[in-house]
């Protein structure tokens, strides 16, 4: 289910039909597998070696300049089509955006863009989500290929119910299909649009109690064409602290199986909330520093971005994975990874 019915099941918006609505208009096999065999992968290499930031407050000036005063080169930032686009049907909401990407072009930063976030205002008929998601995904990369935004991650973590996807009440299994069909779709708009572009899986996590294996999530999405639809494979190391290498050996396997062993890998999600751990002043090698130990080990993937530049929230049991907290007052981890980061 899509996150955002969580607030209409507070009752702070009209209600939308039943969930069971949406369940019954997943889209078939059949018309999943029809919008796969349109999909293309590019001829392109695309960048390797990339050490970048993943944050959800990517938009903030604040933010921006933090980021920066990292050094890394690389973004990972969130594309909110229910921000973009509040009105079913209504007039696209660049103004944000474009001061985004323009204050990251101006800081010689390369922006990896997350397609994300299904309006709630849209009647929830993966027919109609479907439809204005082929429109969307063609304006968005449209007007930011232009801007020189060449990378699109489709949604976040397909195989973990809650935040990108769907809602903590919904399986992640049941809509891999539906996942499947709006990847097609944004395959279909970047091949058609910027010669230059790739698309990127969206991130899949490892395992927690709410994860679908990635396993078995990739063997559905392969059977469906989607190995197609994507250029890069992205996946969320988390759990593998020290283990980067076992990490890539899992993903390696899975894409092997798919027939895509060729693809590149990049981790595009990885924190660590021990502060105190990552201070210099405490911890100076590789083998006690968890942030370096991760530098240590990032080329087992072709890309690592840090998760994240400031605290996700401010509630006091909020995990403080910032660099700086989320009023940006830097912590040490921010001279740890900046150090790294320019070595």
């Amino acid at each position: 289910m899509i996150k955002s019915l969580l607030v209409i099941l507070c009752g702070l918006l009209p209600a939308y039909p039943a969930m069971a609505d949406l369940m019954s208009t997943r889209p078939d096999p059949g018309t999943v597998r029809a919008a796969t065999a349109e999909c293309r992968t590019t001829s392109r290499s695309p960048a390797r070696g990339i050490v970048g930031i993943s944050d959800p407050h990517a938009r903030d000036p604040g933010v921006i300049d933090l980021i920066a005063d990292t050094g890394v080169k690389w973004v990972r930032a969130e594309f909110h089509w229910s921000l973009i686009q509040p009105k079913p049907g209504g007039t696209y909401q660049w103004g944000s955006y474009d001061r985004m990407v323009q204050a990251y072009n101006a800081r010689g930063i390369n922006v990896l863009g997350i397609m994300t976030y299904i309006p709630q205002a849209l009647p929830k008929d993966w027919g109609v989500i479907d439809a204005e998601f082929s429109k969307f995904s063609r304006a968005v990369v449209r007007r930011y290929a232009a801007q020189g935004v060449h990378y699109w991650e489709v949604f976040n973590e397909p195989n973990l119910t809650g935040y990108g996807w769907l809602s903590d009440k919904e399986p992640a299994e049941p809509y891999l299909g539906a996942y499947t069909l709006l990847l097609a779709r944004a395959n279909e708009a970047v091949r058609a649009i910027d010669p230059n572009g790739f698309v990127v899986l969206g991130g899949i996590a490892a395992d927690s109690r709410r994860t679908l294996p990635p396993e078995s999530t990739m063997k559905t999405l392969f059977s469906l064409g989607a190995g197609r639809c994507f250029d890069i494979f992205a996946f969320h190391p988390y759990g593998y602290q020290n283990r980067f290498p076992e990490a890539r050996q899992r993903v390696d396997r899975i894409l092997a199986a798919g027939g895509a062993g060729e693809k590149p890998v990049w981790f595009n999600e990885y924190g660590w909330t021990g502060q105190n751990e990552m201070a210099l002043n405490v911890n100076n090698t590789k083998d006690t520093n968890p942030m370096m130990a991760v530098f240590s080990q990032r080329g087992a993937a072709d890309a690592l971005f840090w998760f994240a530049a400031k605290d996700y929230s401010n509630q006091r049991r909020a995990p403080k994975f910032g660099l700086a907290d989320f009023n940006l007052n830097r912590r040490p981890s921010f001279e740890t990874f900046r150090r790294l980061v320019n070595e």
